[in-house]
């Protein structure tokens, strides 16, 4: 039932673009991304929505679904990648109802990115807890924890409780992130960390953003003053004393975003940190400094480059000294490519989607299309 519909036009592409093991078709499964699927076909996978062909008679071509079966076709000596063309494939009537149309990323794989972290301009006025039931320490699920400054709720409504876990800093040096104690600042050591790279305190110059990590869910019980008493109804990990409050996020992810070149605020722009260690490989999590205050969006994409070593030259001079006042910069090497999925305002998560060597804190972003 479903018309030709166009999903790569390559009228900007040449056929150099293609893969030269592309298949003739592929059959869309279940975990499939719109980077996979590029990717089987293009050398190039992040040009696919610059070419896009939209078909007038669907509402929403973009969105492509497990059994869709995609084919390589050449319109007056163009390729172009088509959706059930010549009636192949799974009409819209014949999905099942709860059917979901393959998205830009593996959302299972980073919902905490999406759910459990968010990134503040400053945190400190935010309400926190002051204490546990019965004077415990530490809280989790069923208790009862006590709020200071918990303002525009009412009973009832959910919050998230959250810990700060690291201050981002724009200069992107390669060093050790700082854990943080119970008021954020920078001298507690709990066997976790998150991040490696840029870290500052607020206010300095520097300073990007404040992440927190959402350790537990609850309601508010009560509320007296200046004091709310929650109801934890969800407990990642223990909460203690010092940990932050906030009126409970709603869903709000679109999924269904396309690639594009992401925008570039000024020459040299570093990855500023990587998750999980001190590099990042395919498909894992570095942080940048460009926010949606700079024009990022959900799909922003770049080129990672390594900055290029310098060298002095210890052909020409014997002499060491003479060696290194006689240097030459290397040029910079591209070692993956990385997309956008989750902005702030000065601030974004990218997914490293490809990449050749690791990623580092200090390697620079360029356009995706950069050698």
């Amino acid at each position: 039932m479903t018309a030709a519909v166009g999903l790569f036009a390559a009228q900007h592409a040449a056929a150099a673009d293609l893969r030269t093991d592309h298949p003739e078709q592929y059959v869309v499964v279940k975990g499939d991304t719109l980077w996979d699927i590029a990717g089987k076909f293009l050398e190039k996978p992040w040009q696919w929505p610059q070419v896009w062909q939209k078909n007038p008679q669907i509402k929403n071509p973009n969105l492509i679904y497990p059994g869709d079966v995609i084919r390589l076709v050449y319109i007056d000596g163009k390729p172009t990648l088509t959706v059930n063309d010549a009636g192949a494939g799974t009409s819209v009537a014949a999905r099942p109802a709860d059917t979901v149309p393959v998205g830009a990323i593996d959302m299972a794989r980073y919902r905490p990115f999406l759910r459990d972290v968010r990134v503040v301009d400053g945190f400190k006025h935010l309400p926190h807890v002051i204490g546990n039931e019965e004077g415990h320490l530490l809280g989790s699920v069923n208790n009862t924890i006590y709020v200071r400054g918990l303002q525009g709720v009412a009973v009832g409504e959910a919050v998230e409780i959250f810990r700060p876990s690291m201050h981002f800093a724009r200069s992107g040096m390669d060093v050790a992130g700082a854990d943080l104690n119970r008021r954020g600042d920078r001298n507690y050591i709990d066997g976790e960390r998150l991040w490696r790279g840029a870290s500052t305190s607020p206010g300095s110059k520097d300073y990007l953003g404040t992440e927190l990590t959402r350790v537990a869910s609850g309601r508010v019980a009560a509320m007296s003053g200046d004091t709310a008493t929650i109801a934890v109804t969800e407990s990642v990990r223990e909460i203690r004393q010092g940990d932050r409050v906030a009126p409970a996020a709603g869903a709000g992810y679109d999924p269904y975003y396309v690639s594009t070149p992401g925008p570039l605020d000024g020459a040299a722009v570093p990855v500023v940190a990587s998750r999980d260690g001190l590099v990042s490989g395919g498909r894992d999590i570095i942080a940048i400094p460009l926010g949606s205050k700079q024009g990022v969006v959900n799909g922003s994409t770049y080129a990672i480059l390594r900055p290029g070593d310098t060298v002095g030259d210890r052909i020409a001079h014997r002499a060491e000294l003479a060696a290194r006042a006689d240097t030459v910069r290397m040029p910079n090497e591209r070692v993956g490519t990385a997309m956008v999925f989750r902005t702030f305002d000065n601030m974004s998560y990218a997914i490293v989607m490809e990449n050749a060597k690791p990623v580092r804190a200090g390697y620079l972003l360029a356009n995706p299309d950069s050698p």
